[in-house]
């Protein structure tokens, strides 16, 4: 009677083990998006429906300025290699150009975006958008200063 009782203890001890180790477990990037649209999603008063269909755009803008980014910094990479020191005055100054281009393209996605954030949340809510991603990059900067000063900050250095 008791072997029986071990055995479905463990075999039930197994499955919840089994079901905790497949849930996915989430990184810190992971963990600060969620925060961030709750955050936002609050501070700007989206309705369900406007989430719905605001987040979709964001994440769609912000792979597109990644993409851009990458590639920047790749192409710029041969100054941070070389030095600015070893480089020719033409080199530099293509590099200064190919940087101007990148920029004027992270700006058109950014506008581009700006346009179809207003058409889904209007003119208001956008701003209001803009201002709750400051506030929560400062709230954000704060909690790792109090970490910090807490001595919790030191932790992940290693990663």
């Amino acid at each position: 009677m008791k072997t029986k009782i071990y055995a479905i203890t463990i075999g039930v001890l197994g499955l919840m083990i089994g079901t905790l180790n497949a849930q996915p477990v989430k990184t810190k990037k992971e963990l600060i998006k969620e925060e961030k649209i709750i955050f936002i999603n609050d501070y700007c008063k989206f309705t369900e429906d406007e989430a719905k269909k605001f987040w979709p755009l964001h994440d769609e803008m912000q792979e597109k300025l990644q993409e851009v980014r990458k590639t920047m910094r790749r192409e710029l990479k041969d100054i941070k290699d070389k030095g600015v020191d070893n480089m020719s005055e033409t080199d530099l100054k293509k590099a200064f150009d190919n940087r101007k281009v990148y920029e004027q393209k992270l700006l058109d996605i950014k506008w581009e975006y700006n346009d179809k954030f207003i058409g889904v949340v209007g003119v208001k809510k956008t701003a209001k958008f803009y201002e709750g991603e400051i506030a929560f990059r400062k709230k954000l900067l704060d909690r790792l200063k109090e970490m910090k000063m807490d001595g919790k900050g030191d932790e992940d250095e290693g990663e």
